[in-house]
């Protein structure tokens, strides 16, 4: 069935998945109206949300299967390899997260199952960032996911740390929304319109006003506070440390993820030809992001507020692979975003199960001895930790060499250099967690007989484990879907310069 962006029905059917999940949510949203008293109806709402995600991934195959091969340019969605690519990602990350939280919700007591009809429309908000092609439609994503995210980050009513996690990111998100729409505004005063390919059409011959370049430069602020990079990263570490872990998991992996990937498709295509303009902010922000996060998270006792600073850190890696500006940089951030939503879930999952009422006091001390009494749980950790420091043999090695190989194809050396040195020292908070695990004696013989993960939450962890294993040794079909998803985008930007 061809699909025409620009017709009513095209569009609706452009939006397919986004359709589907949006009244998926609704759907769950009628029966938790119903049925919201226990554990049991919890659990029911779980699952008919992992039903959800399924069917919004169904619907996002067929779309893929059946894109015309030149959709046009200047609708307002984005139909390309890219979008689906990082759609989805966000799918099975978010089905991960609802996995994790199936049996974490019933040991906190947080049996609210409203619980899953928000994650449902933040990924809806999560979804419309990854496809918009207008910067109003990325603008009401991002709300979207805001709004939903906000609560989820409150959800343990009785807890003033999660209360306060609330509160700090809505104010902060606040700002970053502010400065977004106020980079709007301006992109819009210069090119005369708010379609990202249309203004890189304007922009194409590299004649970028100052007001062009303040949008551009207020647009890149409020993307920086969305994915925590250095100086905008003030409430990552609180928010992920008040909130439920799994909402903290689903913030680091799919939250980061899809503003990593409107940041590339704004800047690829609006800006292309403005690379000298923005390069230089992404340098900064970029070193700022990957000596900070690891300088800090090295200080830290807690393994929550540990995890927090490295995706602090792993935020200025992507930033690395995005000041390129090339396909090879794409494709090396496609696929970092791959490997690190698949390990970040992991060892969020895992933090959950090994903790108790908000998992705050999970220190070095507490893991000691894990491997002599939960000997799997201790393993699928250690390959967490191995994979976020870039071992060789997991999917976080060869997502750091894709990295540095965009670099060094630029004959840039600095950055490169940076990189290799500040995962350098991520080994200092990354190793000692396996060493406590594997040499220390634990605190007393009975400590972890309560510490398990539940059956959802295990299915979850094996997948993730087994994929950053699988992918370390043979990470053929993701470098390949990577460089796809990259050439697509890439060739929206050149079907601009040539006016087509």
């Amino acid at each position: 069935m061809p699909i025409d962006p620009t017709t009513p029905a095209g569009m609706g059917l452009a939006l397919l998945p986004e359709v589907v999940l949006s009244v998926a949510a609704m759907a769950v949203l009628l029966v938790v109206a119903w049925r919201h008293d226990g554990p049991a109806d919890s659990r029911r709402a779980g699952w008919l949300a992992l039903g959800s995600l399924l069917l919004a991934a169904a619907a996002l195959a067929w779309l893929a299967a059946n894109t015309p091969e030149e959709p046009g340019l200047g609708s307002m969605v984005a139909l390309d390899g890219f979008r689906y690519v990082g759609s989805a990602l966000l799918l099975l990350v978010s089905a991960g997260s609802v996995l994790s939280s199936l049996g974490y919700l019933e040991r906190e007591r947080l049996v609210a199952p409203e619980y899953y009809v928000l994650l449902l429309l933040a990924v809806v908000g999560l979804l419309f960032m990854v496809n918009a092609q207008d910067l109003i439609v990325l603008f009401l994503g991002l709300e979207t996911m805001s709004v939903a995210v906000y609560v989820l980050a409150g959800y343990n009513r009785g807890s003033a740390f999660s209360a306060e996690a609330a509160l700090k990111y809505f104010l902060i998100g606040a700002f970053a929304s502010g400065f977004l729409l106020y980079g709007i505004a301006l992109v819009y005063g210069a090119a005369g319109t708010t379609n990202i390919v249309q203004v890189g059409a304007q922009f194409g011959q590299g004649n970028l006003s100052l007001m062009g370049k303040l949008g551009l430069g207020l647009l890149v602020i409020g993307f920086g506070f969305k994915v925590a990079a250095v100086p905008f990263h003030m409430w990552a570490p609180d928010v992920y440390d008040g909130a439920p872990t799994p909402v903290a998991g689903f913030m680091a992996t799919a939250v980061k993820t899809a503003g990593f990937i409107a940041l590339a498709r704004v800047l690829y295509t609006s800006f292309q030809a403005s690379l000298l303009v923005w390069q230089p902010i992404l340098f900064g922000l970029a070193v700022a992001t990957m000596v900070l996060g690891n300088l800090v998270a090295l200080a830290q006792k807690s393994l929550k507020r540990m995890l927090a600073y490295s995706s602090v850190a792993h935020a200025g890696y992507l930033l690395a692979a995005l000041w390129p500006g090339s396909p090879l940089g794409i494709s090396a951030l496609t696929f970092y975003l791959v490997g690190y939503g698949l390990t970040s879930i992991a060892a969020f999952a895992l933090l959950g199960a090994l903790g108790r009422d908000g998992e705050r006091d999970v220190t070095l001390a507490e893991v000691g001895g894990l491997a002599e009494t939960r000997p799997w749980m201790a393993f699928a950790l250690a390959v967490c930790m191995l994979s976020l420091l870039g071992f060789p043999g997991t999917v976080g090695f060869i997502g750091k060499w894709y990295i540095l190989s965009s670099i060094v194809a630029t004959k840039h050396a600095v950055l490169a250099v940076l990189l290799v040195l500040t995962s350098i020292v991520s080994a200092g908070y990354y190793m000692p967690v396996i060493m406590a695990m594997y040499m220390r004696p634990a605190r007393a013989p009975l400590v972890y007989f309560d510490r398990g993960l539940a059956g959802t939450a295990r299915l979850a962890v094996a997948i993730g484990v087994i994929a950053v294993l699988a992918f370390g040794i043979y990470p053929t079909p993701v470098l390949q879907l990577a460089n796809a998803a990259a050439e697509s985008l890439i060739v929206t930007a050149g079907q601009l310069v040539a006016g087509r």
